[in-house]
């Protein structure tokens, strides 16, 4: 009896003590569980960013073993997170799990962790499968991901053969091909491992629908949709499916409207029309006022006809592949609602500014030489308190172009773009981006600012800048009237084109519509990354290509865009960038075609194939940028630290390096080529030379000089000196100048966190970003504005300084002197724009004055030194005479024949007397010792 009540009061504390109890409290830590089928977690991470109610900069996690309890425990690694700190209030996090970085994605959609008010604990635990799209908040969440074995992928590689990769391995017997639900017959299966090929009996065909199946080891069936990856590029795909007319998107015309989408391998495609282009978790609705069923047309298109103007409809398609509908926004919408969640249908003609005129450009150029680009952000020219406009356009698109600010006598904003003297304002990307909220633009806690590189639909203007982002058509207008007002002060307009990547991956409309065509996939099935962002796009795939040229060609035509600056353009093939060129210069000769000849990361695109440094040569009327002169100015962009040719260091890569940007990017006797960054010269005409040494990435060349000078706040001179000198070295150069705005008023870029400087702004708060004009009153940076402005004038008065071929440069410009730290060089006049018969410009980049002399054959007058620049004389010299040059400038002078080289008669005649005079006391010594004796 005493044994059975000792048992019964000791069950009950036994129960008591296996029992956990779990308090409900805000969640303080988050645990990412991951379970991949080979169990090989090496170099897989999470990337991390709070989404909600703020977004904010991403931050890498690396996995650990998972020791978490059983009940949570999943049998592969976990990663732990705080959610305090940065991520404490944060309610929606976004998650991307992949391999090193950015080598690859496990899941190429973004995904997004809902953080509850409440959880056990304060700990949130969630689950991910590989492959599995599906986020689990409990070990057993029926939403969750399935960790039963299945197929990773299935594409066709050619019209009778697929490619598949499973997590196990598979038997022949167990694997099924399906088309259109029906089993159909294989002639053969080759299997290694975990993947597989099977070759069938008969060719596929684009108007069906194929699935593969099998059944694994723990006796689950798994189906997956096979995909066109592997046939995108061949012969068949494109004699069928390669579309040419210029139809595409919706067309109003003659009170009727058209939509053509390109959709080969979609089952059907609806169209779907709104009175507003606000969805309902925005206030608007979600609910389509019509639909229409569009109906298959030529080449893989979808079109459907209206019989009237839709001008002022906003609309989206919903499509279906293998099975699943989405809805999408046309990549060819010329417009859009709120944050680019609609398209919407125009009628340009209704959409003009008074004054707009179409083919309407300033009349400032013949070549690309004769451009002075000026590169600037529509948000950081009237973001700062003192741009004094009206308060309505501060950070919008009528903010660029509101004249007769000023800030205690300066001017300000689009004045003082005029004042400068520049002939083309380049943008940073105006075309709609999907970072910023823009229902959120009235907050005054948001941060708004965001440079704008991550694409979402490339041929609608950007909402942030927009009087009113709601609406479509106003966005329209006002970006018009920015390019007439430019026009009107004889300045072009050109825009930041980013067709390299988008900002979505697998969940964007080009994917969405046309799974893995628009893009470079690798071998394994994820995106390619060439470009650091997630993806590349595939130029080299026609319709792409396609989308491209129409794209660029809509810009030129609708707004008047003079010029196109290409983000990372290796990774765009050369014929398609010969082919956009071409078309743009048939709409104006002077369209500028430019970019970046580098990549952001590795591309599975032949290297024949990129327009890049080694291919630029070939690419016929496309510029880029010249990062060795860049570099060879004022040191690497990616070691702050790190001086160069101005800051002292006289290596002979660095003297190369500036020389090679001084001759326009040409093979040149003096230079040495395997100095240089592509071990040639690799631009090959002045035409194709961008010289510079700052733009919106990296450091400002104020920062920049802070960071590479001895005790910077006592020599703020001296960062004014080199500044001046910087960008006279890229002015006074063959080729085409380029300027990053603010540095003419030594622009900083302060870290938010008061750390030290931003290199990479491209979401940080206005403080950084915004343009202060405020240091124009300065006596110091309006002395370097000044400079810069009487130097640009200097350069388009005097042609000598940008002939237009190689051959010119290389028959009249010769470098002179061999003094340690000076690189000069005189320049024969060619131009009809020019009345120096010869200019001798000497850059001094020693911490000392030094003696030159100078040529002969003439006189030489001084225009340019260390404070000014113009035509009018500062000082004269004989030829042959000596001239100081202080230190850390640039001087300019010109041969002027009617002042003579110097008179060395007077030395001579000296010499003589001297000589006579030392001959005739000897001979007086000689005949009075005689006399003595």
């Amino acid at each position: 009896m005493k044994k059975i009540l000792v048992i019964i009061l000791v069950m009950p504390l036994l129960m008591l003590m296996s029992i956990t109890v779990y308090a409900a409290s805000e969640p303080t830590n988050l645990y990412i569980h991951y379970y991949r089928y080979d169990n090989d977690y090496t170099d897989w991470n999470v990337w991390l960013w709070a989404s909600e109610p703020e977004s904010l900069e991403g931050v890498s996690y690396d996995f650990e073993q998972d020791d978490t309890d059983t009940i949570f425990n999943y049998g592969g690694r976990v990663a732990k997170i705080s959610l305090e700190g940065d991520l404490n209030g944060t309610t929606k996090i976004g998650i991307i799990i992949r391999k090193g970085d950015w080598l690859e994605k496990d899941v190429a959609t973004d995904r997004f962790i809902i953080i509850p008010d409440e959880t056990d604990n304060g700990e949130l635990h969630t689950y991910f499968v590989e492959s599995d799209p599906n986020i689990g908040y409990s070990l057993d969440d029926e939403n969750g991901p399935d960790k039963s074995p299945k197929f990773t992928s299935a594409y066709f590689t050619s019209l009778n053969t697929i490619f598949y990769q499973a997590t196990e391995t598979l038997a022949a017997e167990d694997l099924v091909i399906y088309e259109n639900d029906m089993s159909i017959d294989t002639a053969d299966i080759q299997i290694t491992e975990q993947s597989g090929i099977i070759t069938l009996d008969q060719d596929m065909s684009f108007e069906n629908a194929y699935t593969i199946e099998a059944k694994f080891q723990d006796d689950t069936t798994n189906t997956l949709s096979i995909t066109y990856d592997g046939i995108y590029d061949t012969e068949a795909f494109e004699t069928a499916y390669n579309y040419e007319g210029d139809d595409l998107g919706a067309i109003v015309n003659n009170n009727k409207t058209s939509f053509m989408l390109w959709a080969p391998i979609s089952e059907n495609v609806t169209l779907n029309l709104y009175d507003t282009g606000t969805p309902a978790i925005y206030g608007g609705t979600d609910t389509p006022t019509q639909t229409y069923p569009m109906q298959k047309d030529v080449n893989g298109t979808y079109y459907l006809e209206i019989n009237q103007s839709l001008h002022g409809y906003y609309y989206t398609y919903s499509v279906t592949n293998t099975g699943t509908t989405n809805e999408v926004v046309d990549p060819y919408a010329k417009s859009t609602g709120i944050n680019g969640l609609r398209g919407l249908v125009v009628d340009f003609s209704q959409t003009n500014p008074q004054g707009f005129s179409y083919a309407s450009r300033a009349n400032n150029m013949t070549n690309y030489n004769d451009a002075i680009i000026y590169e600037l952000h529509v948000r950081d020219l009237t973001s700062h308190s003192s741009w004094t406009g009206t308060e309505e356009n501060r950070s919008k698109y009528l903010g660029l172009i509101e004249s007769g600010t000023t800030y205690n006598g300066v001017t300000t904003g689009f004045d003082h773009i005029v004042e400068l003297g520049v002939t083309h304002v380049q943008l940073l990307p105006f075309f709609d981006y999907g970072v910023v909220d823009e229902t959120k633009l009235d907050d005054l806690t948001y941060n708004a600012f965001n440079w704008g590189y991550m694409p979402l639909n490339f041929n609608s203007l950007e909402g942030t800048y927009s009087s009113d982002p709601y609406d479509g058509l106003v966005r329209i207008n006002e970006m018009k009237q920015v390019t007439t007002a430019f026009t009107e002060a004889n300045i072009r307009v050109n825009m930041d084109v980013v067709y390299n990547h988008t900002g979505l991956s697998a969940d964007s409309n080009f994917d969405l519509i046309v799974p893995g065509y628009y893009y470079r996939m690798t071998e394994n099935g994820s995106f390619s990354n060439g470009s650091g962002t997630g993806n590349e796009t595939a130029s080299e795939r026609s319709m792409m290509s396609k989308f491209m040229v129409d794209s660029v060609l809509f810009w030129a035509n609708e707004y008047n865009i003079s010029g196109f600056r290409f983000d990372l353009m290796a990774l765009h093939d050369i014929e398609t960038m010969e082919t956009l060129t071409e078309k743009l210069h048939e709409i104006d000769p002077t369209i500028m075609v430019y970019g970046e000849p580098w990549m952001g990361g590795t591309t599975t695109l032949a290297s024949d194939f990129q327009a890049n440094k080694t291919n630029l040569s070939e690419i016929e009327g496309v510029a880029a940028f010249n990062d060795d002169i860049r570099d060879g100015i004022k040191g690497s962009v990616f070691i702050g630290e790190m001086g160069g040719y101005i800051q002292g260091d006289f290596s002979s890569q660095n003297e190369s390096k500036v020389k090679y940007g001084v001759v326009g990017g040409i093979t040149f006797d003096s230079i040495s080529e395997s100095l240089l960054s592509a071990n040639k010269a690799w631009h090959t005409s002045p035409q194709k030379t961008l010289n510079y040494v700052t733009a919106h990435d990296n450091n400002t060349l104020y920062d920049k000089l802070y960071q590479t000078v001895e005790d910077p706040e006592n020599n703020q001179e001296l960062i004014a000196s080199l500044a001046k000198q910087a960008n006279a070295i890229v002015l006074t150069s063959q080729g085409i100048p380029f300027l990053h705005t603010g540095d003419e008023i030594l622009r900083s870029k302060p870290s938010a966190d008061g750390s030290g400087f931003d290199h990479n702004s491209y979401e940080s708060p206005d403080s950084v970003n915004q343009i202060r004009w405020d240091l124009k009153t300065n006596d110091l940076e309006m002395s370097v504005f000044e400079y810069y402005k009487d130097i640009i004038a200097f350069r388009k008065n005097h042609g000598s300084l940008s002939m237009d071929t190689s051959q010119e440069i290389t028959d009249n410009l010769s470098f002179v002197f061999d003094e340690k730290g000076v690189i000069a060089y005189t320049i024969k006049n060619t131009s009809s724009n020019d009345t120096y018969e010869n200019m001798l410009v000497i850059h001094n980049a020693n911490s000392k004055t030094v003696k030159l002399k100078l040529p002969k054959n003439g006189g030489w007058v001084l225009v340019g030194n260390e404070n000014t620049v113009g035509d009018e004389s500062i000082e004269t010299y004989l030829g042959g005479s000596k001239i100081k040059v202080s230190a850390n400038s640039s001087y300019i002078l010109y041969q002027d024949t009617s002042i003579e080289d110097i008179n060395r008669t007077p030395l001579i005649i000296g010499l003589s007397i001297g000589a006579l005079l030392i001959l005739a006391g000897g001979t007086y010594l000689f005949i009075h010792k005689k006399t003595k004796k």
